[in-house]
């Protein structure tokens, strides 16, 4: 349990420090806010994404443990996934005349970025109990992302 949980910290330190300075790259480098909130809605959005896969993920993996022993490819689906919805939004939700292609970039990066994070630092699957918690806290910690993006913008 105590490898599970220190694996699990792991890449959401890692998942928050890619997002923090990208974040944190983009404004400094643009000097917009803009760029920066794009990037972070991305990279949340990914990882609540990943950490609604992962659950799933477990949950197959106990039913056919040797085709869903990885967790890989349920996070590049994710994270593919997570960039068709922002392409949705951009064109749809916040096309205020049109789709702001820079926007649907920058959402892309930070998704990518999650994405390749969490592959990097997968969580060594044991119970249930501690799957369900740890990726209910990253899923937090998404929507946080998402939340602090949408603040930037003005959103809220």
């Amino acid at each position: 349990m105590e490898i599970f949980l220190k694996s699990a910290f792991r890449r959401l330190v890692a998942v928050s420090a890619v997002s923090g300075v990208g974040a944190v790259a983009y404004f400094v480098g643009s000097g917009r806010f803009d760029y920066a909130a794009h990037y972070l809605a991305g990279a949340g959005g990914t990882l609540a994404l990943i950490a609604a896969v992962n659950v799933a993920w477990r949950l197959l993996e106990s039913q056919w443990p040797s085709a869903f022993s990885d967790s890989a490819p349920g996070i590049m689906v994710a994270t593919l996934a997570s960039i068709g919805f922002g392409l949705v939004a951009e064109f749809t939700v916040f096309a205020a005349p049109v789709a702001d292609i820079v926007d649907i970039v920058h959402q892309s990066l930070g998704a990518i970025v999650v994405g390749i994070a969490c592959i990097a630092f997968q969580s060594s699957h044991r119970s249930w109990a501690a799957v369900l918690v740890t990726e209910l806290v990253a899923a937090g910690v998404g929507a946080v992302m998402i939340a602090v993006g949408a603040v930037l913008v003005g959103v809220i």
